[in-house]
């Protein structure tokens, strides 16, 4: 009977080993994991604040050059496929669309751009590849609340590929 209840208890003690055992492996599965995954995430926002940076450099790179009406900057800057959506300006009932060709060709002819503006990023969507900026451009003539997405290249860089702006006379 005694051999029974050593026999026992040094079972049960075996069994509580096992499982203190398979628990601690657990627990440094888990470390293991989350040092892996913070390693992972700190990675990555150290590249969102790169990308978010050269987002926001392009976009007031944008607005700087449209304002000088610096056609050789906008043509760094807008991707080959650029679109602007004018939709409704100042009461129309049209929608305009422009191509980067159309849109170069009114800056160099003085139709659009050259009112100095203030910029202000309100928000900044983020993808791998892809983002979308909704910013107000404040200028003395004009008021832009614009959406601009932009597409990241292969090198890093960022072009702006469509702006979407409501303008309102100041």
């Amino acid at each position: 009977m005694m051999l029974a209840f050593l026999l026992t208890n040094a079972l049960h003690s075996l069994t509580s080993i096992y499982f203190l055992t398979i628990n601690i492996l657990a627990m440094k599965n888990i470390l293991f994991s989350f040092s892996v995954l913070m390693l992972g995430s700190f990675t990555a926002s150290a590249q969102n604040a790169a990308d978010l940076a050269k987002i926001e450099a392009a976009v007031h790179a944008f607005s700087n050059s449209g304002d000088q009406r610096d056609v050789s900057q906008l043509e760094k800057i807008l991707h080959p496929q650029f679109r602007a959506v004018v939709n409704r300006a100042f009461g129309s009932p049209e929608l305009s669309l422009m191509d980067k060709t159309l849109y170069l060709q009114l800056m160099k002819d003085k139709k659009i751009g050259g009112d100095k503006r203030e910029v202000f990023v309100l928000q900044t969507d983020l993808g791998k590849n892809v983002a979308t900026v909704k910013a107000l451009f404040q200028g003395r003539e004009l008021r832009f609340t614009t959406f601009i997405s932009l597409v990241k290249l292969e090198n890093g860089e960022w072009q702006i590929v469509s702006d979407m702006p409501e303008i309102e006379k100041v």
